[in-house]
């Protein structure tokens, strides 16, 4: 998913419910395989919902969506069939999340129609008997209402720049709850979906896996049934609603076969549509090469417009509101990495996005030559400099936090571009086939250790180090170098000593290969090293005498470098942060005398602790930070004045700031 600012004006229209009755879905067929964006006037820094409340006590196989869709009024009417296994033995109810903006009409289990029990969250369908470990389970659930905005919109009733009425849905990360009830976690996917949409007579609607028939119902109403019969997650399931112009690129994968890359796009946006994305076959060309086979072949790939900001890869169907390449080479990465291979957890969001993001470059590489890989991940490795937390997401109840660009994207892709240099190209890139073609994780869901894990079986390397450093732990290295070079018999004895500054105590260091370019009249050559310990000693024999020496020449790693003159403080320093006043963010710099223990904390004016940035020991020299403004609780502080102190075992500084929102 890729993000920018979107304004939407919204209209609510008082409820009212579809005329007609919704019918019972077509079942799957036998022998099918069964195998971000802020909107205005919503405040991103309050906690989402972010845990399903849905039952683990079962395992859902299908769901059945019939929906029916009005614009005038803007209402939806829909009855979702859920079909899933026990997985106890005395199985009498389950749970499944469902916004408490939709009303529950009732629920059918078997041919007992059943009150539901309502929660703020949640409906609980109470069984028509007891159900044993591996019994089948079946239920409808017929509900209506106007859904709920959270997260980047969830499901949303909207308008063109031409004035047609325009539905469309973004799930991710909590948002399917709002519009259909599921089990909204990604890590229980339904084997297949059934999506049957009823609308105006005017519109088309694009969906997930192939559409298999349009209904005319007689009363200006059609009906559009689409099939995915390849596991997917709640979040991406998708439906856009709107009068779009339709037309097909194709991607020959074989000799004699050939893949639908169908898009709808608006009728005044269908002439940068045709220019633009004709570039998809050979988008899907190259991630077939890196990555293996598209994983939805016997379906389609496609794109539809909707109206958030950026894209969203819907699974088979990208939601866009851009045909801007590099978004859309982003969105179609996620087919391999997000989409077949889920993240199995909020957390490991990065498996999702730092991999779309790095496929980017991977594109720009095979398109344009390795100059433009290397200027792309300089962007996205400047931008990761100032990722705040772990690229783990420790905490993901805040949309905002857990979709913060420098951190999950910039920083997750610089973390792919990293391991790159550290395996080589030829075990990195079979490192990545590997574990998109692991039985344990395709069509499935995968975590940073099970990422590790594949990566460390297929190239041999115990990649430990670089997983704690990189994933779990935070900020990146700053590295000196001092070059002693002394003249012998033969030639001149060097010296390199290489020391490290981190910026956090979470690693204390970074252990890491570095490649050094030493220069002089006459000599340039390239070695490597494995830095394990700030201050090591390195020795070389050069012929000619070595004039200069570059660490990481060719930016492989997420850095500074510290010329080696640069003043350590004989006491610590605290800096100003700047900006000031600040909005989304602010950087603080010090310097330290000496290693120590260091706690840098925000306070109210009153005295009361904001937020803890450090707390642990640092090594001397020069420190950066950037404070997002969010609070300890996960809330963004609101306007007003600010102290942010530095404390040491031998002195306390204290400086003033302002947060204007």
């Amino acid at each position: 998913m890729r993000s920018m600012l979107l304004h939407i004006l919204i209209s609510a229209i008082a409820a009212s419910s579809l005329h007609g009755q919704l019918w019972k879905p077509e079942t799957p067929s036998q022998g099918e395989p069964t195998c971000a964006r802020k909107v205005e006037g919503m405040d991103l820094s309050k906690p989402a919902i972010g845990l399903s409340a849905g039952s683990s006590t079962i395992d859902v196989h299908w769901y059945g969506l019939t929906l029916a869709i009005s614009t005038t009024p803007s209402f939806l009417t829909g009855r979702v069939t859920v079909r899933a296994t026990s997985l106890v033995d005395t199985l009498t109810t389950f749970v499944l999340d469902l916004s408490g903006a939709m009303t529950v009409d009732s629920v059918l289990v078997g041919v007992r129609r059943i009150p539901p029990i309502r929660y703020p969250a949640a409906v609980e369908i109470v069984l028509d008997r007891t159900y044993q470990r591996g019994e089948t389970v079946t239920a409808d659930i017929y509900y209506r209402g106007i859904p709920q905005i959270t997260g980047f919109g969830s499901f949303i009733f909207s308008t063109t720049s031409a004035g047609t009425p325009w539905v469309w849905s973004l799930s991710e990360p909590y948002g399917a709850r709002d519009w259909w009830p599921c089990k909204d976690h990604p890590v229980d996917k339904a084997d297949s979906v059934d999506i049957n949409v009823t609308v105006n007579a005017a519109f088309k609607v694009g969906s997930n896996g192939r559409l298999v028939s349009i209904t005319d119902n007689g009363d200006g109403t059609r009906t559009h049934h689409w099939i995915e019969r390849y596991p997917i997650a709640t979040y991406l399931v998708s439906v856009t609603v709107t009068n779009f112009a339709e037309f097909s690129n194709w991607f020959r994968y074989s000799p004699l076969d050939s893949m639908q890359i169908l898009n709808y796009v608006l009728p005044e946006h269908l002439s940068a549509a045709l220019a633009s994305l004709p570039k998809t076959p050979d988008m899907l060309r190259i991630f077939t090469s890196a990555y293996g086979e598209y994983p939805f072949i016997r379906e389609k790939y496609g794109h539809t417009e909707f109206g958030a900001g950026g894209a969203m890869e819907h699974q088979t169907m990208t939601s866009t509101t851009t045909f801007e390449e590099n978004t859309i080479a982003h969105e179609l990465a996620h087919q391999w990495f997000g989409d077949l291979i889920t993240c199995a957890s909020w957390s490991d969001l990065w498996l999702n996005e730092g991999f779309a993001t790095y496929s980017e470059a991977v594109f720009n590489e095979a398109t344009y030559g390795s100059p433009q890989y290397h200027a792309y991940m300089a962007v996205r490795m400047e931008s990761a400099q100032n990722a705040v937390g772990s690229l783990y997401v420790r905490d993901t109840t805040t949309v905002g936090n857990l979709f913060a660009v420098r951190r999950v994207y910039s920083k997750g892709a610089s973390v792919l571009h990293m391991l790159r240099h550290v395996l080589g190209d030829t075990l990195f890139f079979h490192s990545l086939r590997a574990y998109i073609a692991d039985p344990r994780f395709r069509y499935g869901t995968a975590t940073t250790r099970d990422f590790q894990s594949v990566c460390e079986q297929t190239s041999g390397v115990s990649l430990g180090y670089f997983f704690d450093e990189w994933v779990f732990g935070e900020g990146y290295p700053t590295y000196r170098p001092t070059l002693v070079a002394r003249r012998d018999s033969t030639g001149y004895s060097v010296d390199l000593t290489l020391e490290q500054f981190t910026r956090t105590s979470n690693p204390r260091f970074f252990t890491m290969p570095v490649d050094l370019r030493f220069s002089g009249l006459g000599l340039d050559t390239t070695v490597r090293v494995f830095h394990v310990a700030t201050g090591q000693v390195f020795p070389f024999h050069f012929l000619i005498k070595p004039d200069h020496v570059e660490v990481d020449p060719q930016n492989w790693i997420l850095k500074d470098i510290t010329p080696p003159d640069a003043l350590i403080p004989t006491v610590a320093e605290l800096r100003q942060n700047y900006p000031n006043p600040f909005n989304a963010g602010t950087r603080i710099e010090f310097s330290l005398p000496k290693r120590e223990d260091v706690k840098l904390s925000v306070f109210s004016v009153l005295g009361q602790l904001i937020a803890t940035l450090i707390d642990g020991q640092m090594e001397p020299g020069p420190h950066s930070l950037l404070w997002n403004g969010i609070r300890a609780d996960g809330y963004a502080a609101p306007s007003g004045a600010y102290f942010y102190r530095l404390a040491t075992g031998s002195s306390s500084v204290t400086r003033k700031m302002i947060v204007l929102r």
